[in-house]
């Protein structure tokens, strides 16, 4: 007993120190509910919609409009999170978020809903994930000593990658405890989202850490742009910095915009029914999906050698574009999941390694800032591209699957012609601190407020 109670410590040492902080604890599962919230919605959002107009075009509208608010209001969520206090900028979203699951369950469950609620509902609920995300990104930093930041980040990683499991998981779950008693069962999955958010808000309403960044003082147009536009000159004249970003974009744009494009899936490749059946057929795929992407994160945050992770980065980044591939070709249902498990896994370890080089080459006074342009360039690109997927299988004969291994022949193209960068070269072979030894990091000129 004693050898095995002496493996579980070494264990949590190795995977899990950043856990010992009780506030990094309380953002950690404060994250689990809301990106489970979040992906539960996604699942059920989409199912509905095709449901609703049978249209794989309006799945892709509907996923367009919940992700592209990112576009408009990650530069303004990463000011907030550097102007004020991070948890509150991060409770105020998650309220917001509260608000919108509750009227979107109680328009379902009544009858009420039409596709033009879900749109616009979905803005609604893109723009506060926006501005959640660059003050939680921000305040983590500040929960744990820098020596436990990647750790940190992998393991917030795990609950974003998770929660592509954990929310459809519940869907499924739901649907079947209530399958008995309730007839239109797949509606009342709308009350789960709102459920995980209230436990998210009391999560953060616990955190004591006070986290905020340096901004220039005052309050007129002149200033506000100035401070919104500094994360992003400071990125895009970082050299690591902006190849790290440009990996990114190619990653999420050609591998990671399958949202619109699991309904047909669901329906295409599993032979689900409409309505209950597209629910619990994309809700199946995302559990695929989601368990390995979990578990990859998971492993990551064990990995400690610099140079291992940039060879990780590299694998996976050519994994997450050969998976696709492999399910356009799959024959049969086996191979299907196997193939979905495929790319959760290569794809979450991928954004996992990229997620934990920024945070270590981002300085604190513009954290907010310029993580929120990291979560501007992925959620922007992956509106765009979930639009673009779900307008090519609407409009054109060809397959979802057809189109997703487009996607990754061509992801697997980039990660080929990356090598053409000097800083990746040096990530992919001696890891991202050495690489940023060997670059001149932009200076920061700013006024504290």
């Amino acid at each position: 007993m004693a050898n095995l109670a002496e493996a579980g410590r070494s264990l949590g040492d190795r995977f899990f120190p950043a856990m010992k902080f009780p506030d990094y604890r309380r953002l950690w599962m404060a994250s689990v509910c809301s990106q489970s919230a979040a992906w539960a919605l996604i699942v059920a959002r989409g199912a509905l919609a095709k449901t609703l107009t049978d249209s794989d075009l309006w799945v892709g509208m509907v996923t367009f409009a919940a992700m592209i608010p990112s576009v408009f209001m990650s530069p303004i969520a990463g000011f907030l999170a550097d102007r004020f206090d991070r948890r509150t900028v991060m409770a105020c979203a998650y309220a917001v978020n509260l608000a919108h699951n509750l009227m979107l369950a109680l328009l379902v469950v009544t009858g009420s809903i039409e596709s033009w609620h879900l749109v616009l509902l979905a803005l609604l609920n893109g723009s506060a994930r926006s501005t959640q995300m660059p003050a939680v990104s921000a305040l983590l930093a500040n929960t744990v000593p820098r020596e436990r930041l990647f750790n940190a980040v992998a393991l917030q990683q795990a609950t974003l990658q998770g929660a592509r499991f954990v929310g459809p998981f519940l869907v499924l779950l739901m649907l079947w405890v209530t399958a008995p008693w309730v007839t239109d069962n797949q509606d009342w999955v709308f009350f789960l989202a709102t459920t995980l958010y209230v436990l998210a808000l009391g999560f953060a309403l616990k955190i004591r850490t006070s986290s905020r960044g340096v901004v220039e003082a005052g309050w007129g147009a002149g200033m506000v742009f100035r401070n919104v536009v500094v994360g992003l000159s400071y990125m895009y004249r970082h050299p690591l910095l902006l190849s790290l970003i440009l990996m990114v974009v190619a990653h999420c744009a050609m591998t990671m915009s399958f949202e619109s494009l699991f309904p047909a899936l669901a329906t295409d490749q599993l032979g689900m029914e409409p309505g209950a059946g597209t629910l619990a057929g994309f809700g199946f795929l995302m559990v695929a999906y989601g368990a390995p992407a979990m578990v990859t994160s998971l492993a990551l945050a064990g990995v400690r050698g610099e140079g291992t992770r940039g060879r990780l980065y590299l694998w996976l980044g050519v994994l997450s574009g050969l998976s696709p591939v492999a399910l356009a070709l799959s024959p049969n249902l086996a191979l299907v999941i196997l193939s979905v498990a495929v790319m959760g896994a290569s794809q979450s370890g991928f954004m996992t390694l990229s997620g934990g080089m920024v945070q270590s080459l981002a300085p604190d006074a513009i954290r907010g800032r310029l993580m929120s342009v990291h979560g501007w360039h992925i959620q922007g690109f992956m509106a765009s591209f979930n639009l673009v997927n779900g307008t090519l299988a609407a409009i054109t004969a060809l397959s979802a699957a057809s189109i997703l291994g487009a996607g990754g022949i061509l992801f697997v193209i980039v990660m080929a012609g990356s090598f053409a960068r000097v800083p990746l070269r040096q990530v992919y072979g001696e890891g991202v601190t050495m690489a940023a030894g060997s670059v001149q990091a932009p200076a920061i000129s700013e006024r504290p407020s």
